[in-house]
């Protein structure tokens, strides 16, 4: 997996994890008057270590962010959630307040940062989030060390290079060994009494500084079989009964021929890089380091181990690589917010040069920074809602087979992929085959530090009460770039979706 820190990081992290109690009891809350009845509060310290804070202006720049996640809405790559039950920003002069003159709050206002080298500091604050409904809970957080945090925005609301990363971790020895993260699991009980709940005392720690900028893409290159796919400047369109041609291990190169790929290169096309490195869109682009996108090898079973059980769904033979990619139904009436109800998802299957090229990786971690990368988008959709793990979901597949007759999945290994995939999302999941859902679907590129870029998004999609034109938003640029989307369109065969339709459990 992805490594977010230096090992000096993770030592710094695992002694300050050895340190910091855990939660308290449940003590009893009375919620806010503006609240709409009783409600869970949950709060504790952050302790942040790491770089020395610049300065400007006489203030600290950036804060702490700590964001609270419902468990059965965590982000990307872990889980389908698009943002977080409640968020806490603790301000940069808040947490470093106590350095005092060790802080360079120069006079002349410019941005003053530490030398490469300086000694890391330590300081600590408290925070708080609230109000929650009873549920389970993740505590994850960030030290938003260069001040671009944004939650209103897609483009700035996730941490980017720099940033120091953390949260309410409980496997510390695990993490020094080269294991995942795994985040203490905090619950408010349900019913919460008409005086609230409060759960206490829970620790915060933020020490692992992110090697890697977001993986900011445009779509380079649509490589394109010969039927099933169009394409626009604005959309790629995939037929809803769309067939491969061929899919078969003793056919590597068939097989992804027959996939419709996308090439996607890092940043923004060079008549964009002016306009995006300039407020008020501020992308990392235009300057050095040139923007790349990070291949790296996933530990899919957590174990800390690269190795050959860390393969795709689809093949044993096929390793699993980040980015992955995802693209997720949109909602008819918001164009840059996700389908909730239900949720309805495509993985893409993340290509090293070629299928072969990617089935002959050995178990090094990778970690190459490229210029692109390539994205196969497979015909099959996931389709739950994930708040309802009593309604299960369901995976459908367009075909049972390939053109030549060969099976996407063999009958008689369909009962383990729908238990592998019930285990793997907690709720029964079934196989169908059927057509996909329509519509048009937005594409991200997700990091394993949780690092994310999403087209769609509000570069490249004015508002409503903008005015649009083909390079700007109202008063703002608007990058063509950042609005492509995949469509799943009409069938090409429309009595075949008569006889094969799209399940009940994907429709709205």
């Amino acid at each position: 997996m992805l490594r977010p820190s230096p090992r000096t990081g993770l030592l710094l992290l695992g002694a300050l994890l050895a340190a910091l109690p855990g939660c308290d009891d449940v003590e009893v809350f009375v919620p806010l008057p503006d609240q709409s009845g009783p409600a869970g509060v949950l709060d504790g310290t952050v302790t942040y270590a790491g770089p020395r804070p610049c300065t400007k202006d006489g203030h600290v720049v950036g804060a702490a962010i700590v964001l609270g996640f419902d468990t059965r809405l965590l982000p990307p790559p872990e889980g389908l959630g698009t943002s977080a039950a409640s968020i806490d920003v603790i301000p940069g002069d808040e947490l470093f307040g106590g350095l005092g003159a060790a802080l360079d709050r120069s006079k002349d206002g410019a941005l003053h940062c530490p030398e490469p080298g300086e000694p890391p500091v330590t300081v600590s604050a408290t925070w708080r989030l609230a109000p929650l409904v009873a549920g389970t809970y993740q505590i994850r957080g960030f030290y938003d060390y260069d001040g671009n945090f944004d939650p209103t925005f897609s483009i700035a609301n996730l941490p980017t290079r720099g940033d120091v990363a953390g949260g309410a971790i409980e496997n510390a020895t695990e993490v020094l060994e080269g294991a995942a993260p795994r985040y203490r699991a905090i619950t408010i009980a349900a019913p919460i009494p008409e005086t609230g709940t409060r759960v206490s005392g829970i620790a915060v720690t933020l020490g692992l500084p992110l090697p890697l900028e977001r993986p900011l893409f445009h779509l380079a290159e649509v490589l394109a079989p010969a039927s099933g796919v169009t394409q626009s400047p604005s959309e790629v369109v995939m037929a809803s009964d769309f067939q491969l041609a061929t899919f078969s291990p003793a056919d590597p190169p068939g097989t992804e021929a027959s996939l419709l790929r996308l090439r996607l290169a890092a940043g923004v096309p060079n008549s964009e890089v002016a306009r995006a490195a300039k407020p008020p869109l501020s992308l990392p682009v235009g300057g050095e380091p040139a923007p790349t996108l990070t291949y790296a090898r996933q530990d899919v079973n957590g174990d800390g181990a690269i190795d050959s059980d860390d393969h795709v769904p689809d093949s044993a033979l096929i390793p699993a690589l980040f980015p992955i990619s995802v693209f997720a139904k949109q909602d008819e009436k918001e164009p840059l917010t996700s389908q909730a109800a239900p949720a309805v998802l495509l993985q893409g299957l993340t290509i090293y040069d070629d299928l072969v090229t990617t089935a002959t990786l050995g178990p090094e971690p990778l970690n190459e920074p490229r210029d692109s990368a390539l994205i196969g988008v497979r015909p099959a959709a996931l389709c739950m809602h994930p708040t309802e793990p009593e309604r299960g979901g369901v995976l459908v597949l367009s075909h049972k087979t390939d053109k030549e007759g060969n099976d996407i999945i063999a009958e008689r290994d369909v009962a383990q992929v729908e238990e592998a995939l019930s285990r793997q999302f907690e709720r029964t999941i079934k196989v169908a085959f059927g057509c996909l859902p329509e519509g048009s679907y937005a594409l991200s590129l997700i990091y394993g530090t949780g690092q994310a870029w999403t087209v769609p998004n509000e570069a490249g999609v004015c508002a409503p009460s903008e005015a649009e034109t083909a390079d700007v938003c109202g008063a703002r640029p608007r990058l063509a770039s950042q609005s492509v989307v995949l469509r799943i369109g009409p069938p090409d065969d429309s009595a075949y979706c008569a006889e094969h339709p799209t399940p009940a459990a994907c429709a709205q």
